[in-house]
């Protein structure tokens, strides 16, 4: 339950990204602090991020906080890997919807799926991708499992299409994790100019670097 005694926000969140991390989460109270980490780091850089600011954006008190996580660093890991597997449903999604298109096409619509949702979101965008390695070494051994999601995605599409890639040709494990860490890198440059606006426009760049990569072999 929320309590009264807890300083109230007029509106919590208009982020269709932020509710649909509260409707992720099966625990009511976890849920409200997931989205609140995730509104709190949309605010400010992930360092500068409080308890208070989670619990007052829950709208919870501070024992609750406790309740369910350890620290501060246990609740950034679960919205970060909360905020990872909704990316990655978006892009599937989106790959997925394309299905009998040609592999080119549902590349540029898995990309585009991810560079919107990105853009959409420029706070999580930045807790995401750049918070993240501040978060300490699980943060990074968590980020590693989220990027080797994505590579399994891209490698099982690949998979799909492979009459169109070169006879006998297959994709191997270690060069989809390098395209899902290139994508990254292409990512964060516009972040770090903080133009979460035009993330779009790399769509065309980021299907090239896929769809060459794939296509060309090692």
């Amino acid at each position: 339950m929320r309590n009264a005694n807890v300083p109230h926000m007029e509106q919590v969140t208009t982020s269709r990204f932020l509710r649909a991390l509260r409707d992720d989460v099966d625990d009511d109270q976890r849920a409200a602090l997931v989205a609140g980490m995730a509104e709190a780091l949309s605010a400010k850089p992930y360092p500068r991020v409080t308890v208070e600011d989670v619990v007052v954006r829950a709208r919870l008190p501070r024992t609750a906080f406790f309740q369910h996580f350890a620290d501060k660093e246990e609740c950034f890991l679960a919205t970060y890997e909360t905020c990872g597997e909704l990316l990655r449903a978006q892009t599937a999604a989106a790959v997925l919807g394309s299905a009998g298109e040609p592999y080119s096409d549902r590349i540029a619509h898995g990309v585009r799926a991810y560079l919107d949702t990105l853009a959409s979101e420029p706070g999580l965008a930045r807790a995401f991708l750049r918070d993240v390695s501040d978060a300490g070494p699980e943060a990074l051994r968590r980020r590693r499992a989220v990027n080797e999601r994505f590579a399994t995605m891209i490698r099982l599409l690949a998979e799909q299409h492979r009459d169109e890639l070169p006879e006998g040709y297959a994709v191997h494990p270690e060069m989809a994790r390098e395209l899902v860490e290139a994508l990254e890198a292409l990512v964060l440059g516009t972040i770090a100019d903080d133009r979460p606006q035009d993330l779009p426009r790399l769509t065309d760049t980021a299907t090239r670097m896929i769809h060459a990569a794939l296509v060309a072999g090692d």
